[in-house]
């Protein structure tokens, strides 16, 4: 549960800096290699990704932009569990669209962990840090290690590993963790009727957990998840 929701606070949650380019960022090395590593899940091993920027955040497409109710599905044959939340994405002072890190992160979670969540923290000096406060002097520390990206007018796909450590009572537990997600605009026409004021959001995102030999390489994942997201523009639930 709690890497279900690091791995949403640092896909949804984002503030960009040290980006210029507002249009659509394709590299194509970069989409063959997330391609290549989508086809090859559930039998991930750690690995380097290609062309990692860490100093930059990641960028979302201009058809983000609004307040979304987000339904996610672990798809897990066992569960049959959906979290509902909302999340927000705004222009920035650049023309880039970001998320609204605080709000989203509250609000992802509160859905996932309830009274437990006390707040979230964002390092103020890097984007790639942040701290989860729980009930009990417990908390989550999260720092991204690598990530990439790309986007255009018809798909956002990034990939990001991640450190976590969980504090509990003095005791403190190491996890690595990637985190893959893959959205486009829903193509079915049901959903793409003309009384939507804003095409929905679909896609996916995979999760692998590698345990806690940092710097070590080729470790195979020891757990992985997947899980269906929707977006559903707030003012079309109503």
């Amino acid at each position: 549960m709690f890497k279900k929701f690091l791995a949403f606070i640092l896909v949804f949650t984002i503030v960009i800096i040290n980006c210029n380019k507002v249009n659509a960022l394709v590299d194509e090395d970069v989409k063959q290699f997330l391609e290549i590593r989508e086809r090859s899940w559930p039998a991930w091993s750690l690995t380097n990704l290609k062309n990692s920027d860490i100093k930059k955040d990641l960028i979302y497409p201009s058809w983000f932009e609004g307040d979304w109710v987000v339904y996610s599905q672990d798809l897990n044959p066992s569960s049959k569990e959906i979290v509902r939340y909302l999340v927000h994405f705004i222009k920035n002072e650049s023309g880039q669209i970001v998320g609204d890190r605080a709000n989203n992160s509250e609000s992802i979670g509160k859905a996932i962990l309830g009274d437990k969540l006390k707040k979230v923290k964002s390092d103020p000096n890097s984007f790639n840090n942040q701290i989860v406060y729980l009930k009990d002097n417990e908390f989550i520390e999260s720092r991204v290690t690598a990530r990439n990206q790309i986007f255009d007018d018809e798909l956002f796909f990034s990939d990001e590993f991640f450190i976590q450590s969980f504090h509990k009572s003095g005791v403190s537990r190491l996890n690595q963790v990637e985190t893959m997600s893959k959205f486009y605009r829903c193509d079915n026409e049901e959903l793409q009727s003309s009384q939507l004021i804003k095409p929905e959001i679909c896609g996916f995102q995979y999760q692998a957990t590698y345990g806690s030999k940092v710097g070590s390489t080729n470790l195979r994942a020891i757990s992985t998840n997947k899980y269906k997201l929707n977006f559903r523009l707030l003012e079309s639930e109503h």
